[in-house]
């Protein structure tokens, strides 16, 4: 059987957070549960684990990936196609400085770019649940119900949180 979501609105913040721990209370997990506002609220507010990024590892990385491919590029084509010029070294700081800045920095920022992307799950061309209410200032709790199962739960837990409408999307 294929994935439900199922999806309850509710009129407050607070309702919204008691159906969000009826969820992890039914067995569902931070994994599946998602809330949407029009307001960003961070994931303690409903009880959710904060979410873990490795955004802060990616672009050092890239960083001194960009850094020592600029160094490559210099040096390496100054040494392999030596000019000498009156008695000055072949590989100089100043000359390459400049380069070299310039590839970390793009890698950097590339790579920080494509990871936030990707991180955000995005693009994502799966239909997404959504109800109008949000755009209304009404929050809604998504619970994701693997292959069918426990829908039933899902539903009772934001109906029992005061959840005002809750409709199954598969």
């Amino acid at each position: 059987m294929a994935d439900v979501t199922v999806l309850g609105v509710f009129k407050e913040v607070d309702t919204a957070a008691a159906g969000v721990q009826n969820a992890l209370k039914a067995n569902f997990t931070p994994r599946d549960i998602d809330v949407l506002t029009g307001v960003p609220y961070p994931n303690e507010v409903w009880g959710l684990p904060r979410m873990k990024s490795n955004l802060t590892k990616i672009a050092p990385v890239f960083w001194i990936v960009g850094f020592c491919i600029g160094n490559l590029m210099t040096l390496g084509s100054q040494f392999l196609y030596p000019l000498p010029t009156g008695g000055k070294s072949i590989g100089t700081l100043a000359t390459n400085a400049v380069i070299v800045y310039e590839l970390s920095m793009l890698f950097g920022i590339f790579a920080s770019a494509i990871a936030t992307l990707v991180e955000s799950g995005l693009p994502n061309f799966k239909k997404l649940p959504y109800h109008t209410k949000v755009t209304e200032g009404w929050p809604a709790v998504t619970v994701l119900c693997r292959d069918g199962a426990n829908v039933e739960g899902a539903e009772a837990a934001l109906k029992d949180a005061g959840a005002e409408e809750v409709v199954r999307h598969s």
